[in-house]
């Protein structure tokens, strides 16, 4: 099944002005990269290591962002390829620099990121993150396509540089669910109010916070940098920004997954928020559950620069005077998590997605308290399932395919980690009800509907024939 194609990756370098995005000074020079073709085949999911460098000359980064465009450079819609995220690493020039929230692993410096918010990074004046021409880049890259057909584009990077020197500032990342390739959980939907979700961090290092970006989906309320040692107050609250309801992204149909923020808040401060060495910082993420949402993440991305020479050793300092709140660049911008429901979709002869909530095929009805579904070429084995509450459904990923299974919609909010290669996932249906489930990175080919009945499994042995 052939639903991706990308073709060898080129990139290409010019200079510019600064970019606006990147409120830096204007004397300064904008470093732009393209790298690809690729091309995505109808709703496929792109995973790619995208070629990117630094730029070529020594400074300090004080802005970066990067897009999706096409050969003549313009900048695709997210309603046709949505960029859902990409992550930079630096491995410095001898490729062993590590990301300091994660020592057990090999992973990284994590230095910039983006997703569907599309937010650049920017720091106060004065500040920047160290950049040399011989460090070693990469860049983790997923992108979706939400049509029929096929759509070609290029990763645009766009880079300011300041040749002078600056103070440096280390990123670190935060995450709810650390040092993951998939960092997600999904929000059960179970009526309530709020569900939040919290992880808390030991600094390896003192420093002052100046910047603060974040990363939230579809259903977010806020994400908040807490100082516990201070009584838990909140640093920064970084605010998702949703797009008006007329937009073009909510008129995609079928919508293959729930839409995140088009924006979200960044804070910045000259002064910064000190914090000492062991220091602990807390990263909340708060969703709406009034309904479910799944495959959510919740990553603060934390810019820290060394404490200020001569600055007396003061815990829980004044919040400081010159921070900056950044908000939405859009018109009509939404604060309010949009209310939207998703369906399956099937892919029909004509080669168009269309959205259903029918099963595919004849129901399967389990009267036990197990029972195990396959996923391989691209199909769930039952996609007709009926299951007693309280019963158990394994899913079983053999090929080397990465594959997941999600909920659409249903009674409770669930999704499996990305599974291939014999990897097992298995949940307990305790709620009745219709569960339509599809895999996240395949949703228009791959749909399964569990229909759990209000009466419990009968036992194994109810069906032997008594004596």
């Amino acid at each position: 099944m052939a639903l991706l194609l990308v073709l060898a990756p080129t990139a290409h370098a010019q200079i510019t002005p600064p970019v606006p995005e990147h409120r830096a000074d204007p004397t300064l020079t904008t470093h732009v990269q393209r790298s690809g073709p690729y091309n995505l085949g109808p709703y496929a999911t792109l995973f790619e290591s995208v070629k990117v460098a630094p730029p070529d000359v020594p400074g300090a980064i004080v802005g970066m962002d990067v897009r999706l465009v096409d050969k003549d450079g313009t900048v695709l819609p997210q309603y046709t390829a949505m960029l859902h995220h990409i992550v930079y690493t630096n491995g410095g020039p001898d490729d062993q620099r590590r990301d300091p929230m994660c020592p057990l692993k090999r992973t990284r410096e994590r230095f910039y990121g983006t997703s569907e918010e599309l937010r650049p990074l920017t720091l106060p004046p004065g500040y920047g993150y160290p950049s040399n021409p011989a460090d070693k880049w990469r860049s983790s890259l997923m992108v979706m396509h939400h049509r029929s057909g096929t759509q070609e584009f290029y990763v645009e990077t766009r880079v300011t540089i300041d040749p002078r020197p600056v103070i440096p500032v280390k990123p670190y990342w935060l995450s709810v669910i650390p040092c993951s390739p998939d960092p997600q959980w999904s929000v059960p939907g179970r009526g309530s109010k709020e569900h939040r979700r919290a992880r808390t961090f030991d600094m390896p290092e003192a420093g002052r916070i100046v910047a603060v970006g974040g990363h939230l989906h579809g259903g977010a309320n806020e994400l908040i940098l807490s100082q516990p040692g201070c009584k838990y107050r909140t640093l920064v609250t970084n605010k998702p920004f949703y797009a008006p309801s007329d937009d073009k992204l909510y008129a995609v149909r079928p919508l293959l997954h729930e839409p995140d923020p088009k924006a979200i808040s960044w804070w910045q401060s000259p002064t910064g928020y000190a914090f000492q060495k062991g220091e602990t910082l807390k990263v909340t993420a708060s969703y709406d559950n009034t309904r479910p949402h799944t495959r959510v993440m919740g990553i603060s991305h934390v810019y820290v620069a060394p404490p200020a020479p001569g600055a007396p050793d003061v815990k829980c300092a004044p919040a400081p005077p010159d921070a900056q709140e950044l908000g939405a660049e859009f018109p009509r911008a939404r604060t309010a998590p949009p209310k939207l429901r998703l369906t399956l979709s099937r892919v029909g002869g004509d080669g168009r997605a269309r959205p259903t909530t029918q099963a595919d095929g004849s129901a399967r009805e389990i009267e036990g308290p197990t029972t195990s579904v396959t996923v391989r070429d691209f199909r769930f084995s039952a996609p007709n399932l009926v299951v007693g509450r309280g019963a158990i459904v394994r899913w079983r990923f053999p090929d080397d395919e990465r594959h997941d299974v999600t909920l659409a919609d249903g009674p409770v909010g669930f999704g499996s980690p990305w599974s291939q290669d014999g990897d097992q996932y298995g949940r307990r249906f305790t709620e009745p009800g219709r569960y339509l489930l599809m895999c996240s990175l395949h949703s228009a080919f791959m749909n399964q509907v569990v229909t759990v009945r209000s009466s419990p499994p009968r036992r194994p042995d109810a069906d032997r024939p008594r004596r």
